[in-house]
């Protein structure tokens, strides 16, 4: 048998009621004056993960701009800092590794020649080949390294007198004078050859005598005028080859 279909459709289900209609099933809330019935909308949280979210592009645009902008500026200050850091300030010595380091050849300052001591050649046999014939030479002490100026003369005999040129008991230079005239006039005393002689106190030394140093001991260039304690202080001389040695000093 032939069934036949409804031409209707079923009927919708009745529809939900909606809050603002009576509902017998929900107790009414009472009206209270001053009070509004909808409820807050959340606030939004300023400084959660939705921060940026809520803000618009430009600001999102600005804030990216400006944490570059501070990345940048702070590998720019790291590299002045490294740039104007004291290169090797991390590896210079101690004073005590520094004080056990010889310093550089090219650093020394330049000193003088050390003096020569021991043996000195106060001059040549060619140079005082004749007699009266002299040269001034400084001698050097040994120990004391002390340099001290000195005459070496010839003698009419041959033999060579050396001698220093400090007063030994004062501070003046004595002279070795050849000009007999000048002896008599400055000295007051009549030479008949050359003088060694103390402008400070006028004491006249004669070459070829030999005044006592005391006791037994006599030493060359005796006093004939003046106030002079001894003769000058002898320094022995040797023929080597063709130069006159000072090796030693009273």
């Amino acid at each position: 048998m032939p069934v036949k279909l409804p031409t209707q459709s079923p009927e919708a289900p009745p529809a939900k009621p909606a809050d603002t209609e009576f509902n017998p099933m929900r107790p009414e809330m009472p009206h209270i004056p001053g009070v509004d019935k909808t409820p807050p909308k959340p606030k939004s949280n300023s400084t959660g993960p939705g921060f940026l979210a809520g803000l618009n592009e430009e600001r999102r645009r600005l804030l990216m701009r400006g944490a570059m902008g501070g990345a940048v500026l702070l590998v720019m200050l790291v590299l002045w800092w490294a740039i104007s850091k004291p290169k090797g300030s991390a590896h210079l010595p101690s004073d005590e590794s520094a004080a056990g380091q010889a310093a550089p050849v090219d650093s020394q300052p330049d000193l003088p020649a050390p003096a020569q001591t021991g043996p000195t050649v106060a001059a040549t046999t060619e140079e005082l080949s004749k007699p009266w014939a002299a040269k001034k030479f400084v001698y050097t002490r040994p120990l004391t390294r002390e340099n001290i100026d000195a005459m070496v003369i010839r003698l009419p005999g041959g033999g060579l007198w050396a001698f220093s040129l400090l007063d030994p008991f004062g501070h003046c230079q004595l002279e070795y004078v050849t000009d007999v005239a000048t002896i008599v006039s400055s000295y007051g005393i009549k030479a008949s050859h050359p003088m060694v002689v103390n402008p400070c106190d006028k004491t006249v030394y004669d070459p070829l005598k030999v005044g006592s140093l005391g006791g037994d001991t006599y030493a060359r260039g005796g006093i004939v005028q003046g106030n002079g304690l001894r003769p000058p202080i002898a320094i022995d001389v040797k023929v080597d080859g063709h130069s006159i040695v000072a090796d030693s000093i009273e």
